[in-house]
């Protein structure tokens, strides 16, 4: 996709999501008026089927395009399952599948035991099973909601009766291809959140004040800004690299899997840091449910074990790396970017 129309993609979901009420954004059963509204909104400016081919009334974008989609959506704490839906869009239509309307969710192609992200917020999900491609119609009715779940999400039944589409996947998407471009949108989802996280924390510190001077001023208060802000540069980092991986090759391949490993754990390592060291600078405030926090690292911490956990996906790197006729984890640390 062409920048100009990418960075006119990107501020349209900046502006429709900054003017959306807290009701829309962070409703997590998708069911209230607002949240039904906004998604109103983004499917009639055609967001979940970016990734869609022109025949199917989308708009043929790689999926290194939604980057930045899913990154503005985390740092907005979005309950919707917008980078999902996108994402399944996609995936279909490679598949020769019209995507449905309304939101669609992405099965765990490596645990069929794993929960269903946004499950009592969509209407159909995608899952591949022994090479074939599905879009699966679920009812709410049917699924076993997670306590506390931050958007709905919940076990499916173990009989998928209501099977809309089932073809033969394309020849690259392999369980892990599935997994991975899965992980690659939390992982952008998650360096967006941890933006805001760090954004929130600054103005906080700088504003509160204690002992006759903000709290930005006392060097333990530095310390914990200065790690949130390495940890979301790093983690902004591993995910563009992801990106550039996946807009590089004209079809999915192993290496680009590498990446989007890379960025998940580096994401989700950057998570746990980052979340700790805002609560501590915030004190008592950051666990009210007044207050924005909270909303953002429970769905870092939600989002770390989504789509494989860092040692889950450090566990797959390190297998590739030694499955190699010659292993030689320093050149791949140290080539060239």
């Amino acid at each position: 996709m062409e920048r100009d129309d990418l960075k006119m993609i990107t501020d349209g979901l900046e502006r429709i999501l900054g003017d959306a009420s807290l009701e829309a954004i962070d409703k997590a059963d998708g069911q209230g008026s607002d949240a039904e509204a906004l998604w109103t909104t983004l499917e009639g400016n055609g967001y979940p089927r970016l990734c869609a081919s022109l025949d199917h009334g989308g708009f043929d974008a790689n999926v290194a395009d939604i980057c930045g989609l899913a990154t503005i959506a985390g740092r907005h704490a979005l309950a919707l399952p917008l980078a999902d839906s996108i994402v399944a869009g996609g995936l279909l239509s490679a598949g020769g599948i019209e995507p449905p309307t309304g939101p669609i969710g992405l099965a765990n192609a490596l645990d069929t035991s794993a929960p269903l992200p946004h499950a009592m917020q969509v209407g159909a999900y995608v899952d591949l099973n022994e090479g074939r491609l599905r879009c699966v119609r679920l009812a709410h009715s049917d699924v076993t909601v997670l306590e506390q779940a931050e958007d709905g999400a919940g076990h499916l039944p173990e009989e998928h009766a209501d099977v809309v589409q089932d073809v033969a996947a394309p020849s690259w998407l392999t369980p892990q291809m599935f997994q991975a471009l899965a992980a690659f949108i939390r992982a952008a989802s998650m360096a967006g959140a941890m933006q805001a996280v760090l954004d929130l924390t600054l103005s906080y510190t700088r504003e509160r004040e204690q002992f006759g001077r903000p709290l930005a001023k006392f060097q333990a208060i530095q310390h914990h800004l200065s790690d949130i802000a390495c940890e979301t540069a790093a983690s902004i980092a591993a995910v563009e690299l992801a990106s550039d991986a996946l807009r590089s090759a004209p079809e999915p391949n192993s290496g680009m899997i590498d990446e989007i490993a890379i960025a998940k754990i580096r994401c989700g390592q950057a998570a746990s840091t980052v979340a700790a060291a805002a609560h501590q600078a915030h004190g008592a405030m950051g666990f009210t449910r007044e207050y924005a926090l909270g909303r953002f690292t429970r769905r870092l911490w939600q989002w770390q074990d989504e789509f494989g956990t860092e040692t889950e996906w450090a566990t797959l790197l390190g297998n590739t790396v030694l499955s190699e006729p010659n292993p030689n984890l320093w050149l791949r640390i140290s080539k060239p970017l």
